[in-house]
């Protein structure tokens, strides 16, 4: 079972609990129309929460699973990206709004410089979700993970979108 201590972060009346050994980079040109935050994992692996203005989004995507779709898309295309495969999709309810949740496994290209295999093969994680209350958007997502990470990373993703508010 998970026994990790948690900590709250907050900021413009959005709100999520992270794993207290996480260092936080909030990017100074944050507003609350749009920016992000990112939580920095001891061993490496790093969550994303970003936000912009709803009538943006919407202007392209009139669903989150449109939105989601796009952005699994965008990244096949990537230039180190070997191969992508979704593992799994779901809707889920995060805050009283239904998100989008996708986990994929990607097979990227190593540097060439780097020793050992030239395909690395990892696993990400992102719910995308429209809030109208509050005007914004939300993607949160991970950094690619090992898929050795991933098994355990899953449950304190889980736990952190659990806790996620964003009015």
């Amino acid at each position: 079972m998970l026994k990790t201590k948690f900590e709250n972060f907050s900021v413009y009346n959005l709100s999520i609990e992270y794993p207290a050994a996480c260092h936080v980079e909030f990017n100074s040109k944050n507003r609350r129309e749009c920016g992000d935050i990112v939580f920095h994992f001891p061993d490496r692996e790093r969550v994303f929460v970003s936000w912009g203005e709803l009538e943006k989004a919407q202007k392209r995507f009139q669903e989150v699973e449109e939105e989601a779709e796009y952005s699994i898309g965008a990244l096949k295309k990537k230039r180190y990206v070997k191969r992508l495969v979704k593992l799994s999709s779901d809707t889920l309810s995060l805050n009283s709004h239904k998100g989008a949740y996708n986990r994929v496994k990607m097979e990227n290209m190593r540097p060439r410089f780097l020793p050992g295999k030239k395909v690395a093969s990892s696993e990400l994680y992102s719910v995308h979700l429209h809030c109208e209350k509050s005007s914004r958007y939300f993607v949160i997502h991970t950094d690619a993970l090992s898929t050795d990470a991933s098994k355990d990373f899953g449950e304190v993703f889980d736990a952190m979108l659990k806790s996620f508010r964003c009015h």
